[in-house]
C-alpha cells in the first residue's frame, strides 16, 4: 500500500484520509460542536431550553462514533492509521474526564442548593469555576495540540511515541534500530 517516493515513505490517499478522520471529528466537537453550537444555543436558550441539550448528544455520538471505530481501527494494517485513531481516542479520554469534572460540579452545586438551601448565585459560580472553567480550558488545549497532530496525520507521520505505543512487533523493532542508527551518526 506504501510507495517510495525520494527516500520517504508515502502512503495511500485512502490511508490519509483514515488517520485524518479521527482529528477532524475530535475538532468538529470541540470546536463546531462546543464552541459554536454552544454560543447558538445559550443565545436561543430562554426560548428554547431543551435545545441545549443537542450539544451533549452532539459530543456523546461523536464520542462513540470515535471509540466504536477507533476499535476496529487498532487492528489497522497501516501504522499510520492505528496510530492516530489510537491519539485521538487517548486526547477522547481527556476530553471525557473534563465532562466528568463538569458534571460532578453541575450535580454539587444541585445538591447543595436543593439540600443545604446554598445560594443560587454560589453554585452559578461553583459550576463555573470548578466545571466549566477547566472544561474550557482542556477544549482550548486539546484543540491546539489536535489540530497540530491533523497536520501531521496529512502529512503521514506518525510521533515516535506513537510508533512505540500503537506499532507491532516488527514496527517497534524498525524504529529502535533508525533511533540507534541515528544516535550512532550524531556520536
Amino acid at each position: 500500500m506504501s510507495t517510495e517516493i525520494s527516500g520517504i515513505n508515502a502512503v495511500n490517499a485512502k490511508e490519509l484520509r483514515l488517520a485524518q478522520l479521527p482529528h477532524q471529528l475530535f475538532l468538529f466537537n470541540s470546536i463546531g460542536n462546543h464552541v459554536l453550537l454552544t454560543v447558538i444555543t445559550i443565545s436561543v436558550a430562554i426560548s428554547y431550553p431543551l435545545l441545549t441539550l443537542l450539544i451533549p448528544v452532539i459530543s456523546i455520538s461523536i464520542i462513540a462514533y470515535t471509540f466504536i471505530k477507533g476499535a476496529s481501527m487498532a487492528r489497522h494494517e497501516s501504522l499510520l492509521v492505528r496510530a492516530h485513531w489510537g491519539i485521538v481516542m487517548r486526547r477522547t479520554r481527556i476530553f471525557l474526564i473534563g465532562y466528568i469534572t463538569l458534571s460532578t460540579a453541575a450535580t454539587l452545586a444541585w445538591l447543595l442548593y436543593t439540600y443545604a438551601g446554598v445560594m443560587k448565585e454560589l453554585m452559578f459560580a461553583l459550576v463555573g469555576g470548578l466545571g466549566l472553567l477547566p472544561m474550557m480550558v482542556l477544549i482550548l488545549g486539546l484543540t491546539i495540540i489536535e489540530s497540530e497532530t491533523l497536520n501531521y496525520a496529512g502529512q503521514g507521520f506518525v510521533p515516535d511515541w506513537a510508533k512505540r505505543r500503537f506499532g507491532n512487533a516488527a514496527e517497534k523493532k524498525a524504529l529502535e534500530e533508525s533511533l540507534a542508527r541515528a544516535a550512532n551518526v550524531t556520536q
